[in-house]
């Protein structure tokens, strides 16, 4: 699967066994995967833009189609993965029910995102579209950004997707909490020196100021791992 993260690569492949060909859904999965699956994988894509569809040359089949309101087939997929795409929508809950409800019973949703519970997440959620653009193109260095299609995309990051949130959601909904794992990446902003370390000592100070509920940046990101719990029929 991934080349920067075989322990979820194995931990994918023990919750997985014995299923082959597997059948995968990746939720917005735009142009590219951002994992890679063993030879036989099925893959289906779906995604809002038929642009994005026609470049990415993985998928088996393809949907154009909103992940809040498309009607997913139920008990279809053995895994369902949505890669930093959750803060990109304004109802994300109804989400994360089309996935619980398209995963079959012992399939598996894997879901990274930004922390919304971060300095970072809190600027990101409250600032508005023009600042995205200026952060990527003059802080980031991303040259293209507010020209090409979409990027940066509109970022909403409701409270829902908070990693407490999402767990809460998915046990009410007969979904087992396998792993949920928070992570730091490589910041664009490292670039400039004096502005990253004015930046790492307003993160931390933000961390204590809030007892801790804001976590710093070291805990950017999430990724957790959910399993659709099997029905006792009595």
């Amino acid at each position: 699967m991934t080349e920067e993260n075989p322990e979820l690569e194995q931990q994918v492949d023990q919750l997985l066994a014995g299923r082959n060909p597997r059948r995968v859904l990746e939720a917005g999965c735009g142009s590219a995967s951002h994992l890679r699956f063993p030879e036989g994988t099925l893959l289906c894509g779906i995604d809002i833009s038929q642009k994005q569809l026609d470049k990415n040359e993985h998928m088996h089949e393809k949907i154009v189609g909103d992940l809040q309101t498309y009607p997913l087939p139920e008990n279809t997929y053995d895994m369902v993965v949505c890669w930093d795409v959750l803060e990109h929508l304004p109802e994300p809950t109804k989400a994360l029910e089309n996935f619980f409800r398209t995963v079959n019973e012992g399939g598996i949703v894997i879901m990274a995102s930004p922390n919304v519970f971060t300095l970072r997440g809190l600027i990101t959620k409250l600032s508005p579209q023009w600042f995205h653009v200026f952060y990527a193109r003059y802080i980031a260095g991303y040259d293209w950004a507010g020209q090409e299609e979409g990027y940066p995309f509109v970022t909403f990051h409701r409270w829902a997707i908070a990693p407490k949130a999402i767990e809460r959601l998915a046990q009410s909904r007969n979904m087992k909490v396998i792993s949920s794992d928070t992570f730091g990446f490589d910041h664009p902003e490292k670039r400039h020196a004096i502005f990253y370390a004015l930046w790492s000592a307003v993160d931390k100070l933000a961390n204590i100021i809030s007892f801790g509920k804001l976590e710093t940046d070291a805990a950017a990101a999430f990724c957790i791992i959910l399993q659709k719990r099997s029905r006792i029929i009595t």
